[in-house]
């Protein structure tokens, strides 16, 4: 008995050994799924995108220069506003949507 023969025995015995374990032709791990259901996840994934940027425009408000001028423009230009008193308006719309979402 040669060291392929000795090597072809240890696959084959570890094969059987996998079968017996798993009771199944081949050892495969399987992937977790989600448990969440899709439209859930599609929910939360709103709901995050709308925090996100009601946490930019109130920065905005505040007048904070952390807020990147491109990120700044952007998002002004989503909302169409310009004027601060709309700007007020806007976060308070804000507000609401992720109030209403998370309900």
């Amino acid at each position: 008995m040669d060291i392929t023969e000795l090597n072809h025995l240890i696959h084959a015995a570890s094969t059987v050994i996998m079968e017996e374990i798993n009771g199944m032709g081949e050892y495969r791990l399987q992937t977790q799924r989600s448990t969440t259901p899709p439209w859930v996840r599609h929910i939360q994934g709103s709901i995050n995108d709308i925090r996100k940027e009601l946490s930019a425009l109130v920065e905005i408000q505040r007048d904070n220069r952390k807020v990147m001028n491109i990120k700044r423009t952007r998002l002004l230009k989503k909302y169409n506003t310009a004027v601060k008193e709309r700007l007020d308006q806007l976060i308070e719309e804000l507000k609401q949507k992720v109030s209403t979402k998370t309900q």
